[in-house]
């Protein structure tokens, strides 16, 4: 009888010690999992921050690009006489785009720039107010 007390309690300790490893063994491949899930999703978050980002300065540039050709075609036609009948409201449509895309800095130089084109102002005060746009779109850029 003590033979098989011996191979039972032999037996219980094997069986224990088995299911204590695969125990601790799930937990720890549990936390690896979770830890690289954690990862992933960390990963994919700023991923999609990055395309966010890359998209928004895009669609400034083309807004404030926009902006600088309708404005080159409205001085073309004020130093020839000719041009397009809506160049003005060519003019105004990208301001409205420049004030939605932002920031705020650009939008303000882009709108006194646009006060100036319709005062008919003298050319060395668009030409100043044309620089402190640009400045102030390459600031909205970076």
């Amino acid at each position: 009888m003590n033979e098989w007390l011996i191979a039972l309690s032999a037996a219980v300790i094997g069986a224990a010690s088995a299911l204590g490893g695969s125990v601790i063994s799930a937990r720890s491949t549990r936390a690896a999992g979770e830890r690289q899930a954690g990862a992933a999703l960390e990963a994919l978050r700023l991923s999609a921050e990055e395309q966010r980002a890359a998209r928004v300065h895009d669609q400034r540039r083309q807004a404030y690009v926009r902006f600088l050709d309708a404005l080159g075609a409205v001085a073309e036609t004020r130093r020839t006489g000719t041009g397009q009948p809506g160049d003005r409201t060519d003019l105004q449509r990208a301001l409205d785009v420049v004030q939605l895309e932002g920031p705020a800095e650009v939008a303000a130089a882009a709108r006194a720039l646009m006060d100036l084109v319709r005062r008919d102002a003298r050319p060395d005060a668009l030409d100043a107010a044309r620089e402190a746009y640009l400045e102030a779109a390459r600031r909205g850029l970076r």
